[in-house]
């Protein structure tokens, strides 16, 4: 099953400026500009990237503390250690 959640203000906000970026890029006549616009649009996908990445480590957290708890108040952790 797959649950659908919400953007965050902060991807909708990414997602709006890199749209913008994009169409900036694409109006520009020949190559006028085009590298600091490729800076711009990096930096905002590098950002993206990172703050996906946070979201990811910290629900593998919370899964490695749910097995942790579920190992330690089953008993089952003198078996294993």
């Amino acid at each position: 099953m797959h649950t659908t959640q919400s953007r965050s203000p902060l991807e909708t906000t990414l997602q709006g400026v890199a749209g913008q970026l994009v169409e900036r890029a694409t109006a520009l006549p020949g190559n006028a500009g085009r590298g600091q616009l490729l800076r711009w649009l990096l930096a905002i996908g590098a950002i993206f990237v990172a703050w996906r990445m946070w979201r990811g480590l910290k629900s593998l957290f919370w899964v490695a503390f749910g097995l942790g708890m579920a190992l330690y108040w089953t008993g089952f952790w003198h078996v294993v250690f």
